[in-house]
């Protein structure tokens, strides 16, 4: 078995081969490793190359925690965003919603111009735009970005930690702003007359439409009532599909951890692929999502932990996301 030589020793670790730390690595119940020779026409000696294969099938007592636990999350904030739905609806149509523009949009305008003129209301509507959290309420936007799947989100998705940085705090200086201001952020009402700072936030909204609704908030209320229940109508659909999906008979397989090595003719190792392989029954059906993982040095410091760190936590709960998308 090629497996991969001290050329490719973990730091600090010069006297033994990557085999022999991953062999006895905590993290794994199984561990296999395979090879295959393939045609090298390009080496410098003409000769055979070969592809090694590490894999490590994680912990099942942990990862299966994690999935139940985080499965069960979703389950939780999906039903509270029906119910938030529902009782949207019903107040409108039970006509129970007051008018409350003559106290309240002079101050919701002050926060748009505020953040606006910052720039952090562009950068907080482009944060949220498309994650997950795209449809909760700003207390629970900063509770999503400050869990582990919303971490996760956002290192993933910004290209630099100057972008990071920038995007929590453009949504501390939102957040910041919108409690002086006073204006209620708890409520299920996005009426531009009577919640105008929700109005303000709704990340679909540019600045031109955020400004012609608040300035023609006077005119006409009908015509908005009945788009509010069309659009709480759709938020239900949304929590119910969302639900019917989370509710299916659905159990973790396995986890398991996949590292790739080219070695040259000359014997000269380079990890070419890490990947974590996700298998999960749906009702009788085994589906698999795979979610590539890094191979810069601190990616495999995580691998050389030897646990289930937080690399492995993230990539898991990154992958689990495939599955009800």
């Amino acid at each position: 078995m090629a497996i991969p030589s001290s050329q490719a020793s973990p730091k600090g670790q010069a006297a033994m081969t990557w085999g022999d730390v991953l062999d006895k690595r905590p993290a794994c119940d199984k561990t296999t490793w395979s090879q295959r020779e393939n045609s090298d026409k390009t080496g410098s000696a003409g000769g055979k190359t070969t592809t090694v294969e590490y894999r490590c099938d994680l912990s099942t007592k942990e990862t299966q925690a994690l999935f139940t636990s985080q499965w069960a999350a979703w389950v939780e904030r999906h039903q509270g965003r029906l119910a938030d739905s529902e009782q949207f609806k019903q107040s409108l149509l039970d006509k129970k919603i007051h008018q409350q523009a003559q106290q309240t949009l002079p101050t919701a305008r002050w926060v748009f111009e505020q953040l606006q003129a910052s720039g952090d209301l562009a950068h907080y509507k482009a944060l949220v735009k498309d994650s997950p959290a795209h449809h909760l309420r700003l207390d629970a936007v900063n509770a999503f970005f400050d869990s582990q799947e919303g971490r996760t989100y956002l290192t993933t998705t910004q290209a630099t930690k100057k972008q990071v940085a920038e995007a929590q705090a453009a949504l501390k200086a939102v957040t910041q702003v919108v409690t002086a201001s006073g204006l209620a952020t708890d409520t299920d009402n996005i009426d531009v007359c009577e919640a105008p700072v929700l109005f303000v936030l709704a990340v679909i909204l540019t600045p031109e439409e955020v400004e012609r609704g608040l300035t023609e908030c006077e005119v006409g209320g009908q015509a908005r009532h009945e788009a509010d229940i069309v659009y709480a109508q759709s938020q239900i659909d949304v929590a119910r599909v969302m639900l019917d999906k989370l509710k299916q008979p659905v159990s973790l397989v396995n986890a398991t951890e996949v590292i790739t090595w080219g070695v040259s003719a000359e014997g000269i190792p380079e990890v070419s692929t890490h990947t974590l392989e996700l298998s999960v029954k749906e009702g009788e059906t085994v589906r698999q999502v795979d979610k590539t993982m890094g191979v810069a040095d601190s990616d495999l410091a995580a691998v050389l932990d030897g646990t289930v760190n937080r690399a492995h936590q993230d990539a898991l709960v990154s992958t689990m996301g495939e599955l009800v998308r």
